[in-house]
């Protein structure tokens, strides 16, 4: 991913006298993303979505093609997430799914799915199988 202007390489806008405003200035701003059906493509800024993992650092974007329409999500380095950020790309922090902590009981064997494809056979197996307490007692 690699940020552009709009008025192409080596021309710039020039800025007026002033606050800078984000907003509008990012109405501007392209990004190169490769999307998986179109390959390299220019996106607006608001279209693409920096994420940044907080549990192992990693960085990644969803982005909505500007050719295809497709939403896609790719992996990128940080040394072209942080211009991104910086140009006005949203940011959104997510963390990996946690273990459940439930209790681990013994593996699966294959009569334990034999026993188990059987009783979805019969008409009321919901029934019983709601019937059925955790440890294996009825």
């Amino acid at each position: 991913m690699t940020i552009a202007h709009s008025h192409g390489p080596g021309r710039s806008r020039p800025r007026t006298a002033g606050v800078w405003n984000a907003a509008s200035e990012k109405t501007f701003r392209w990004v190169r993303v490769t999307c998986p059906a179109c390959g390299i493509v220019r996106v607006r800024t608001d279209r693409v979505v920096l994420r940044r993992c907080v549990d192992d650092q990693t960085w990644s974007y969803r982005a909505r093609c500007s050719s295809c329409e497709v939403t896609f999500v790719d992996s990128t380095p940080a040394l072209l997430a942080l211009p991104a950020v910086a140009a006005g790309v949203e940011l959104e922090l997510w963390s990996l799914p946690r273990p459940s902590g439930r209790a681990s009981g013994s593996t699966l064997q294959a009569i334990d799915l034999l026993e188990l494809h059987l009783a979805l056979l019969e008409p009321d197996w919901f029934d019983q199988m709601a019937r059925v307490k955790p440890g294996g007692d009825r």
